[in-house]
């Protein structure tokens, strides 16, 4: 959820909250109000009526009352008492019908002339709740046309306001570490928006900076190291033509010339690590598989011949886009690991269908966790020349296309899958 729609919904619901409270809060205070004003004016026609009686003025327009003998008892002194009340009448202009109409009505035990007399008064209340309605319903209206403008006002507010965060949010999603220009940002005059665009312009400014130290350093180690290597590995030839070398010298020899080859493999295949990881492989291009497959499978002929191993394909005209470098060292880490952990005339299989490349080859179980299979120098052979690097070089080449590895084992059969993701 975004920070916007957060807060928007956070205030609109506090306002519902309020909004709610307000207008209950209103028709009750309405509704007191009114009532007591009625009961004012109850009053004073008790008041009128008492002076009547008081002073003998004839009662017309009014009835009287005796007072029972149990309300005689209740209200032995004067007392006054307030309640509404529902009195049932026939509705005006329509014969035959009646209904129940509420009324405030004010009813009043008081001695008069000697006398015990209960006077009651009356008002409906029907005007005073439509009055009460109408003005509780006025300011509901009004209430909720302003929460309503307030909350279109307050997002267009924040929609200009948090405009250049999500710019420079954009901008920093596509920044690319080997882009040797600074990162532009969408300027802001606000102050905590400005020292976020100087912090990333610093960050960026760092990253560009290490990478570019990183990558110095990768190239020229690289490159200093295969030097001596290959004078000492020109050297060692040299002394392994020697005819004076004795049998057990010769095979030291050979030893350390083996690991020679051994540590510039590794050397080569750790600087072709870094720069995948590194992204420095970002051209891209339509490749096809098919051709690619098959002009591995004819580099790599030979050693398909010394295990006499069987190889079938299914391959489809699909291509998919991609570095070329990055393709041709997937295909040939792949069939290399196909040919490797093969047993003496195996089978290995090569399937390519639309999303999916499939190298499948027999071979004896793994003797350790298929979860590490793509870690770094986690072996699964005891193969002198394997250096544990050709699959996580395999699962870092589909990690930057965004493509997926997995392995799984099954009547004796390897298979590794590679899901291209379009």
């Amino acid at each position: 959820m975004k920070l916007i729609q957060k807060t928007s919904r956070t205030y609109l619901l506090l306002s519902a909250i309020i909004f709610i409270l307000s207008g209950v809060m209103l028709f009750f205070v309405l509704t007191s109000v009114m009532n007591n004003r009625l009961d004012e004016k109850l009053l004073y026609n008790k008041e009128v009526i008492a002076k009547r009686i008081k002073y003998d003025y004839p009662l017309t327009i009014f009835e009287t009352e005796e007072l029972t003998e149990a309300e005689n008892r209740l209200y032995p002194n004067d007392t006054l008492i307030y309640k509404d009340t529902l009195i049932f009448h026939a509705i005006e202009g329509v014969e035959g019908v009646e209904e129940y109409e509420k009324y405030r009505q004010l009813t009043a035990y008081e001695t008069l002339q000697g006398e015990r007399h209960k006077i009651i008064t009356r008002n409906s209340l029907v005007r005073n709740q439509d009055f009460v309605s109408i003005i509780t319903l006025s300011t509901i209206i009004i209430i909720l046309l302003l929460l309503t403008g307030l909350l279109i006002l307050n997002t267009q507010i924040a929609k200009k306001i948090w405009k250049p965060f999500y710019l420079n949010l954009d901008r920093l999603k596509n920044f690319s570490i080997q882009d040797q220009n600074a990162i532009e940002l969408e300027p802001s005059d606000i102050e905590e928006f400005i020292e976020l665009n100087n912090s990333i312009k610093n960050l960026t400014q760092k990253l560009q900076s290490d990478f570019n130290n990183l990558k110095e350093f990768s190239e020229n180690a690289s490159h200093e190291m295969q030097t001596p290597l290959a004078i000492m590995q020109s050297k060692i030839e040299l002394l392994l033509q020697s005819t004076d070398l004795t049998k057990e010298q010769s095979e030291q020899l050979q030893s350390i010339y083996q690991a020679g080859q051994r540590l510039s493999k590794l050397n080569k295949t750790l600087l072709l690590l870094a720069k995948v990881e590194n992204q420095q492989f970002s051209t891209k291009e339509e490749i096809s598989l098919k051709e690619l497959i098959e002009k591995q499978l004819e580099n790599y002929e030979d050693f398909i011949a010394n295990k006499n191993l069987k190889v079938t394909t299914e391959l489809s005209d699909d291509n998919i886009t991609t570095n070329t470098v990055l393709a041709y060292t997937l295909i040939s880490n792949l069939l290399s690991n196909a040919i490797k952990h093969n047993i003496p005339n195996g089978t290995i299989e090569i399937i390519h269908v639309r999303d999916i490349l499939i190298f499948s080859n027999t071979g004896l179980p793994l003797d350790q966790d298929p979860e590490n299979l793509f870690s770094r120098f986690k072996k699964a052979s005891t193969l002198k020349d394997s250096l544990g690097l050709g699959l996580a070089i395999v699962k870092k080449i589909c990690e930057v296309n965004g493509w997926q590895a997995s392995y799984s084992y099954q009547d004796n059969t390897h298979q590794i899958s590679i899901l291209f993701k379009t």
